[in-house]
Formats: C-alpha cells, structure tokens, sequence
C-alpha cells in the first residue's frame, strides 16, 4: 500500500511538460475572492499533479485604497467600516471559506495599498516557489483569519519563519528593490493580458487557452478544465483518515470547504468527517469567524485572536 506521503505529496507518472496544463493564477494577497479560489487551487495540486501545473502572478488589487473608502464613507453616512462588515459577510458566505471581518476591520486603520504584501510575495518566491506559494498562504491566513495588518514590513518579517523562510533574505530583497521590480514584471503581464480583476486564471495547453475571470467553485473549473481536453479527470484518492491526515501533513491548516474541494464531497459531509476525526483527538478543530480551520494535533494553528501588532513600515 502507498504512504500517505506518496498519495498526497508524490506521484509517481508526470505528463511531459509540453502535454500538461498552465494555470497562471493571477491574484492579490488580501483580496477575499483570491481567498475564495484557496480550495481550487489546492484541489488542482493534490488530484491533478500528474497533469496540471500551477503558477502565481501578483496583481496589485489596490495601488491607493483610498478612493474607494472615501467612496464607501459616502455610501454609508460615515460608516465605512459597517458597509464593508456586511460586503466581506456576504462574499463569505458566498465563496464559504472562513472570514473573520471583525478583525479584518481593526487592521486597516493604516491600509492604504494591496502593493505592499504583493511586493513581500515576490521577495518571499526568491526563496523558492514553493516557499513563495506558502508564504502567500501564511499572509492570507494572516489577514483574513487573524486580522493582522500585513501591509507592515513588521508583520511581513515576522511571517517568515513561520514557512521557514529567511527573513534577513526577505529585507535584503524588501530594501534592495528586487522584490519591487519582480512585482513590477507581474503587473506589466497583468496589463499585457487586460486583467484587471482577481482572481483571473488563464489555463494553457499548447495553443489553447481558457480564460476564468472571477470566483468560480471548485466542480465549475473542472468542467472549464475540460475544455482544454475532454479526458482530463482528477486523480481519486478515496476519503479516509489516512488521506484527511496527508493533506494535512502537506499544508498544516485547511478550511472545511478546501478538504471537501480535495475530497469531492459537499462541506456538510466533510465537516462530519472531520468533527469525527476531532472527536477522536486525531485533529485539531478551530473555529473562527465566519467557519472553521483544521489542523493536525502537533501543527500550530492559526491565531485564534487577532494579533495588531507589528513595526509600522512601507
């Protein structure tokens, strides 16, 4: 029988690159639809990895916040931050991945550009993708579950170590302009391919194309993936403990909506597995905000209050 570590992490046929899919996934560290787009993307690489190839772009949400939250001021009497309450609910409970608004809220008295976390994923990827790609995560987590500000270089710094990424690498890079000249090559595709809006997905296989402009759920892509070739099918990797356990093991916290994306299964039926595998100590079951996080029992979750704090920086 195979481990769980070659079920989950290391498969053992790969299509020639020429043969397999490029998703390029343009997206933005604090955007709450990208966050939407989290279960997709982890489905793609866990029941996919013999076919499909994920890449990442940053695409600069917002250069000057500004604007728009003298706009919702406006819309609301004064009362932005209520109007903004109600908007990240709604897509919350749209996309059902887990939000936590309150805190999301209390860090963005400073918030004045999305460009500043895009910036610290492009110094973060010098390190590696893969560890870019986590570190992206950890921001996301960061922002949307905890409520940090991680537009501060204070926070972005503190980050690293949690995937393991030098952080005296990140400043250098963060100081040295590398990073904001990686982020500036992103942009410039951006504009080249008109995307505008995140999450924007285009998806190639030799000279064809499909173009996901959007929040799409998880069963919609595969069906767009389809178009680009009629036999592609996720691999199946059954649905019990062992293999709960390996996504797990792969990327230490996940939603209730990302195992069920991974699974095949709806969220109700996910989430009485999982409560089922807490209930024999085997997870670890955090809620907050708007749903709930998992975790194997020796992981560290994320933070269940929010954390504020972090040297003011750009």
């Amino acid at each position: 029988m195979k481990s769980t570590e070659t079920l989950i992490d290391d498969p053992s046929i790969r299509l020639p690159t020429e043969a397999r899919v490029r998703v390029i996934e343009y997206t933005d560290p604090i955007s709450i639809w990208c966050w939407g787009l989290e279960p997709t993307i982890r489905r793609l690489e866990v029941l996919y990895p013999e076919t499909v190839d994920v890449e990442v772009r940053m695409g600069g949400l917002f250069e000057d916040f500004g604007p728009l939250r003298e706009y919702w001021t406006r819309m609301s009497g004064g009362r932005w931050k209520e109007s903004v309450r109600a908007f990240m609910t709604a897509v919350a409970g749209q996309h059902r991945m887990p939000m936590n608004p309150d805190a999301m809220l209390d860090g963005m008295e400073d918030f004045e550009s999305t460009w500043p976390a895009c910036i610290a994923v492009k110094a973060a990827e010098l390190q590696g993708p893969a560890k870019g790609r986590r570190y992206l995560r950890r921001l996301r987590e960061a922002a949307l579950l905890e409520g940090r500000p991680i537009h501060r270089r204070g926070i972005q710094l503190d980050l690293a170590p949690d995937v393991e990424l030098d952080p005296e690498a990140l400043r250098r890079a963060l100081e040295d302009g590398t990073a904001d000249r990686a982020f500036r090559r992103d942009l410039d595709e951006c504009r080249a391919n008109g995307i505008t809006g995140f999450p924007t997905l285009l998806c190639h296989r030799g000279d064809a194309t499909v173009r996901i402009e959007g929040w799409v759920p998880w069963d919609v892509f595969d069906a767009r993936l389809e178009d680009l070739d009629a036999g592609l099918r996720p691999r199946k990797l059954g649905a019990d403990e062992r293999v709960v356990q390996g996504i797990l093991d792969r990327y230490g916290t996940c939603a209730t909506r990302e195992i069920a994306a991974i699974l095949g299964v709806p969220d109700d039926e996910a989430e009485i597995r999982l409560d089922e595998l807490a209930a024999r100590d085997m997870l670890l079951r955090l809620d907050l905000g708007t749903g709930v996080v998992w975790s194997l029992p020796r992981a560290a979750p994320v933070r269940a209050d929010p954390v504020n704090s972090g040297t003011a920086g750009p």
